[in-house]
């Protein structure tokens, strides 16, 4: 798997589901935070190391974005402990539309997501991504 296929993860009850470019999904028995944490410790990193670090650097205090790769920056939609909160890969997404009270996120494959928070929000939260998105482009 390459972490510029990856659209968004979705945490379930007891598993993760991981979605793919081209309509591909991959169903993981680990919890979110696991999935998480195991991909950060091939990086001798914690998932809770990274938030920290992220928030101290971004000033970033709530819904803070986790860098997990060059190509893999995910976004939360609601807040971690919230059960249909989803990590959506912001290299992946290509536009964000109103949808009523919710809004609509295409990717990069042209699929879509809707999500039950407003525009502003979401935007907010993409933003935060983006500002590691860009800090690493000027380091590598």
């Amino acid at each position: 798997m390459i972490d510029l296929d990856i659209l968004y993860l979705k945490k379930g009850n007891r598993s993760t589901t991981i979605k793919l470019k081209n309509n591909q999904e991959i169903l993981i028995n680990n919890t979110l935070k696991e999935v998480l944490n195991n991909y950060c410790l091939k990086d001798l990193t914690t998932i809770e190391g990274r938030m920290k670090a992220t928030s101290q650097v971004f000033n970033i205090r709530k819904h803070i974005p986790i860098y997990l790769s060059e190509n893999l920056v995910l976004i939360p939609t609601k807040n971690k402990k919230e059960i249909d909160n989803i990590y959506i890969n912001c290299y992946s997404v290509i536009d964000m539309i109103k949808d009523e009270e919710k809004t609509k996120v295409i990717f990069s494959d042209f699929s879509e997501l809707i999500v039950n928070q407003p525009i502003r929000l979401l935007t907010k939260y993409y933003d935060n991504g983006l500002k590691i998105k860009k800090s690493n482009e000027m380091i590598f």
